[in-house]
């Protein structure tokens, strides 16, 4: 394994309920945090993501890892995974919920930028979410609107053939500010990692949009 990039203390729960530089609170976060109930179950969370998914609108044209969570919640509008990541973790924090941010790399894409392939332009990349949710640890995904019970903090496979690169509270943390900032950090972290490796981990899916489904 490969050393990734860490900005976070796990034993120290209180530090992932910062929310601070990118994350900082503003009145569109607390006005939309005010909205939401409690966190304490898995029910809650599809709550929030209930919420959330009514509350926002898709647009691919703004730019991906510049804007502050604050400046995602005034516009309403979300550009994709990073942005999508970023507001949510923000209120997350805000509920009590100790939440990491994770910066991920497409094993296929990946092997393109060892190959020295011309695909590897176009970075291949996601972002999940680690949240501390009643005693526990879970994977969430809130772009495809999962969560992921059994999961392995420890295990830098992720669902769906994605690699993690960094741990961190918000991308501008790392120097991330946009798809090429991403690109070139996540280059230097994933060069030397052995593709062959990766094995896709075994996790229990909930899906948040199902009412009817729970751990």
């Amino acid at each position: 394994m490969v050393e990734i990039i860490n900005k976070v203390n796990r034993e120290n729960l209180e530090s992932l309920l910062e929310n601070k530089g990118q994350n900082e609170v503003g009145e569109a976060m607390l006005f939309f945090a005010n909205q939401v109930p409690k966190i304490k179950t898995i029910e809650d969370l599809k709550t929030l993501d209930k919420l959330f998914y009514s509350y926002f609108k898709s647009d691919k044209h703004t730019k991906k890892f510049a804007c502050t969570s604050e400046e995602i919640f005034e516009r309403k509008t979300f550009s994709g995974c990073s942005d999508i990541g970023l507001a949510i973790s923000a209120i997350l924090r805000m509920k009590g919920i100790p939440t990491i941010y994770m910066e991920s790399a497409k094993i296929e894409w990946i092997g393109y930028v060892q190959a020295n392939d011309e695909r590897q332009e176009c970075m291949q990349g996601h972002i999940f979410l680690e949240i501390y949710l009643n005693h526990k640890w879970y994977l969430y995904d809130p772009t495809f609107r999962v969560l992921y019970d059994n999961y392995d903090y420890t295990n830098l496979f992720l669902p769906r053939g994605f690699y993690v690169f960094a741990k961190t509270l918000n991308c501008h943390e790392i120097g991330v500010h946009s798809v090429a900032d991403e690109k070139k950090i996540s280059i230097e972290v994933v060069k030397d990692f052995d593709i062959s490796i990766y094995k896709e981990p075994n996790y229990s899916v909930v899906d948040l949009r199902n009412p009817n489904e729970g751990i």
